[in-house]
């Protein structure tokens, strides 16, 4: 019996779905590659059944999810992965009638959400100093072996001064955990959200080229947010506070900085700049990075209220 390329591909979906999260569980393999096969199967699954998509999509989901509890029972919140659910609030996003920008936005904080789920127990049980300073002692090895530290000593910089240094950046990164972690899901539900607007156009939803990235206006309250929270949280000693206020403004900061370069592409684009000024901009871009960065991240967050790119067509509703 002769079976169509588009239900084998359906079922390979529905497959992925059911035994994906098993497979990563059990084999403990469950890593980036395992979360954007998730994703790819579930906006899969949506696109190809425009009515039923999200409801066969969330059934087939919690069924694999259930599936890996039902079969090596409930393991510690860092065995799972929770960032192939953002991929329901995009399937809800090609149905609904809102905008291409507020369908990349919600996903993006479902995304980010999502993938900090797992980090949630580890930073209410805490860090220990005994964990830390083995983490510190691992680094002091490291330069050791690779006698990086002696040459510091000749640089006047004791072993003491250098342990200090190890022990705030390892604490800056575990404070950051959250903030470093819901950018690498947004990094993944990007990269496979790109793949299908450009390979697989959604239906009403066009490919939108890198100039042309944006997020809806409201976005910005999201950096109006993480300041506050981390000025009430410094004035008032709230030290959670101040902690969600600093990943909050390092995911923000990510995201601005990809807007930001979004614009200056486009200018870049304009036909009154001719080779040679176009080759001196991006040379000094990056020879100034140190300059150019904080640049673009202003462009990018003012963007959001501005709209620099604007056209002459008007705007989609938001």
């Amino acid at each position: 019996m002769y079976v169509s390329d588009q239900k084998t591909t359906n079922m390979l979906a529905v497959l992925v779905l059911v035994a994906g999260p098993w497979l990563g569980v059990s084999k403990e393999a469950w890593g980036w590659m395992l979360d954007i096969l998730l994703l790819l199967a579930l906006l899969w699954v949506g696109r190809t059944d425009r009515e039923q998509g999200l409801r066969f999509g969330a059934i087939f989901l919690i069924f694999g999810y259930g599936l890996a509890v039902l079969l090596n029972g409930f393991p510690p919140y860092t065995s799972f992965s929770f960032v192939p659910w953002a991929g329901l609030v995009t399937i809800w996003g090609m149905r609904a009638t809102i905008s291409h920008r507020a369908v990349v936005f919600w996903s993006l904080v479902a995304a980010g959400v999502a993938g900090i789920i797992p980090t949630l127990g580890m930073l209410l049980q805490g860090v220990t100093q005994d964990s830390v300073q083995v983490l510190v002692q691992s680094l002091m090895d490291q330069y050791t072996q690779a006698g990086m530290l002696e040459n510091l000593k000749t640089q006047g910089i004791t072993e003491r001064e250098l342990l200090t240094l190890f022990e705030q950046i390892v604490n800056t990164m575990i404070m950051l955990t959250p903030g470093l972690v819901a950018l690498t899901a947004l990094a993944k539900w990007g990269a496979v959200y790109y793949f299908y607007t450009r390979w697989f156009p959604i239906p009403e939803r066009t490919y939108q080229p890198f100039t042309e990235w944006r997020l809806p206006w409201y976005a910005v309250w999201g950096m109006n947010l993480a300041i506050a929270s981390y000025l009430i949280g410094d004035l008032l000693q709230w030290v959670t506070v101040k902690n969600i206020g600093l990943n909050l403004m390092l995911v923000y900061g990510a995201v601005a900085l990809v807007l930001g370069s979004a614009i200056f592409v486009s200018f870049l684009k304009k036909p009154m700049l001719s080779g040679f000024i176009k080759f001196i901009l991006l040379f000094a871009s990056f020879l100034y990075i140190q300059v150019t960065a904080p640049l673009l991240i202003i462009m990018g967050l003012l963007d959001l209220v501005f709209d620099f790119r604007q056209r002459s067509t008007p705007k989609e509703k938001e």
